[in-house]
């Protein structure tokens, strides 16, 4: 091993000298790393750009990380701004954790490259390559890798970002891992953390590791006018030698739009117990302060032990939208970062929010409280019934009874129902008792809104001289107009694709009439999509084919009498809907048999009219009948 070792040494300087020649011969040589490639330019000459790459050390060990500097600049030395440029590994053990980043206003990119395993000391060639108004540029740095000696290196930071790349205002993830020299986490060790430089700024500026080694912190990207780089430094203190590691990203100003969005999260607690269940509050707003309706936000759990029951939601008239979690069981006190992101247009914005999971439980942890509604989403002045369930936790579980409970709209528009049926001022709470099952139920009633939007209600108690506290989340849908829907399972068949074709085909010596009966179903809904029950619904023949020999009866469920055209004008017959807003009628179309050979249809179209609340609701349905008569056989 040490006579490969020596080897690896000696060849060393004559590689790196091999690569100064190729540097410095004139622009358009041949790339040693891209063979029919060129060094400084596609043309030949004086190569119009330089890239220079040079990583922060001369010297790593395996698994090590660092940054490596690209700089870009023209032919008088001036820096070239907003220009991407692709980082690899031309030859060595390691790896471009970054592959691409734009330059700055100083032409500089930065890359995040990560040392491989080798078992000698070794050289790493790292390239960066970009194109600039058609011009191909080329540049090389290197360093070495060494076997990590944990005699030496008995622990390791290494960083990591959610994203090489933000908008301005917007806040990242950073995850610190400490590691010992056998590669297993160090839990405990605090771990700070600074903006080294670029525009930026901390917003948890230290944080403990984990079971898995790992502390989180937030940092915030500042609003530069050009692309930035920025480097978030991150330092522990190991048997009193000091560990750092950096890593970058950049700020990108997002230049297809004059507007940019905020999201801004905040949790309704920041320490939470085991399988506690909180909420987090998400307002979306623009960059003049208007808020942002209608925009769906997705939670998720960037890092730590919690589950997101709401995974979704929709902004409000207010911007603002909830989501529901539960913290999870973790071995050891341990921080959770909760993630929320929207869409608008091309724009992606980001909201980031801590909170803290303590493994010893509180005295209210015994008791854990569970609220849940009967729907998910409901319509407009529309009744929910929430459920509390209240359990002691102590082996076995058992329920909590005859416990008074309080259920209050904390936002949202909504307000809570009393035993009596009275409406309460929205914030007052009602009160209900546990039953044997630990249970307490209570009604609310959803309010009026122009758009869709969130109701959070929150439940308390006391046991044991402990507040407990649960939340549940309800989204209020609202719906455009009235609507009279007519059902059907058959698709169309008709050339324009609206209309149901039913067809028969008759012997050649078939004569006189033959009857279609078309049973036709129907929906009343209201502006809330909820059915509409006991509504006369006028059903009349609005159009047919106009074929004389056509005869139509309209027959209503009994005990109504049938209507016959020719003959009853208008052709109208009533149908009262049910407790889930359907009726149904039947349509009876009688055609001629054509004769033998011959063909003959009708189209049937039948229109709906109600009245709800002076609205007046109107809806067509219809099909087309058709005979086939086959040809007389000859004698």
């Amino acid at each position: 091993m040490r006579y490969f070792h020596r080897i690896a040494i000696l060849l060393l300087p004559v590689l790196m000298l091999a690569l100064t020649g190729c540097g410095s011969s004139s622009g358009g040589n041949a790339d040693p790393f891209n063979p029919g490639g060129t060094i400084g330019g596609t043309d030949t000459g004086t190569a119009p750009y330089t890239l220079t790459v040079i990583p922060a050390k001369t010297a790593a060990l395996v698994n090590e990380e660092m940054i490596v500097t690209a700089t870009l600049r023209d032919a008088n030395s001036r820096p070239v701004a907003d220009q991407t440029v692709n980082f690899s590994i031309a030859a060595g053990p390691a790896t471009a954790v970054i592959a691409s980043a734009k330059t700055d206003s100083n032409g500089v990119a930065l890359a995040f490259i990560r040392a491989g395993a080798t078992a000698v000391t070794t050289n790493v060639i790292v390239q960066g390559a970009s194109t600039v108004s058609g011009k191909s540029v080329v540049g090389y740095g290197s360093f070495q890798v060494s076997p990590a000696d944990v005699n030496l290196n008995s622990a390791r930071l290494s960083l990591a970002t959610s994203s090489s790349a933000v908008s301005p205002n917007q806040e990242l993830l950073i995850t610190a891992t400490a590691r010992d020299g056998s590669n297993n986490p160090v839990s405990n060790l605090p771990v700070s953390f600074r903006v080294a430089a670029g525009p930026a700024t901390m917003l948890t500026t230290s944080s403990v590791t984990d079971s898995n080694g790992q502390a989180t912190a937030i940092v915030k990207a500042g609003n530069p006018s050009a692309v930035a780089n920025v480097i978030v430094e991150a330092t522990t203190t190991v048997n009193t030698d000091q560990v750092v590691a950096n890593v970058p990203f950049q700020v990108v100003p997002t230049a297809n739009s004059t507007v940019s969005y905020r999201l801004t999260m905040t949790p309704s607690k920041q320490v939470v117990d085991n399988n506690e269940e909180f909420y987090v509050t998400v307002f979306l707003k623009d960059s003049g302060g208007t808020p942002v309706p209608g925009k769906t936000v997705n939670f998720s759990v960037a890092t730590g032990e919690a589950s997101v029951i709401t995974a979704a939601a929709t902004t409000g008239s207010s911007g603002e939208c909830f989501a529901r979690v539960r913290a999870l069981n973790p071995a050891s006190t341990s921080a959770v970062i909760l993630q929320a992101s929207a869409t608008i247009d091309t724009t992606t914005v980001t909201a980031l929010a801590p909170v803290q999971i303590t493994t010893q439980p509180l005295s209210a942890s015994i008791i854990k409280m569970a609220l849940v509604s009967d729907k998910a989403s409901v319509g407009v002045n529309s009744d929910v019934i929430l459920t509390a369930s209240v359990t002691d936790l102590q082996s076995p579980p058992k329920p909590v009874q005859n416990k008074d409970i309080s259920f209050k709209v904390l936002a949202g528009p909504g307000n809570m129902v009393d035993f009596s049926g009275n409406v309460l001022a929205q914030g007052v709470a009602t009160l209900a008792t546990t039953d044997s099952l630990g249970n307490a139920v209570c009604r609310l009633r959803s309010g009026t809104v122009n758009s869709s939007s969130s109701i959070i209600v929150q439940a308390t108690t006391t046991v044991n001289d402990t507040l407990v506290t649960a939340y549940t989340t309800i989204e209020v849908v609202r719906q455009n107009s009235y609507v009279i829907n007519f059902l059907t399972s058959k698709a169309p068949t008709d050339p324009d694709g609206t209309l149901n074709t039913l067809s028969a085909t008759l012997p050649a010596d078939a004569a006189g009439l033959f009857t279609f009966k078309q049973l036709v179903p129907f929906q009343a809904l209201d502006n809330n999509g909820v059915p509409l029950p006991n509504l006369d619904v006028s059903i009349e023949i609005n159009n047919t084919g106009r074929n004389p020999d056509t005869q139509i009866q309209l027959i209503p469920p009994l005990p109504g009498s049938a209507v016959t055209y020719p003959g009853a004008n208008p052709l109208i017959v009533t149908v009262k809907t049910d407790d889930h807003g359907m009726g149904i009628f039947t349509c009876n179309v009688s055609l001629e048999a054509p004769g033998p050979g011959g063909f003959n249809a009708e189209s049937i179209i039948y229109q709906a009219t109600a009245t709800v609340d002076d609205v007046t609701l109107r809806s067509y349905g219809g099909f087309i009948a058709s005979l086939t008569q086959e040809k007389a056989t000859a004698p």
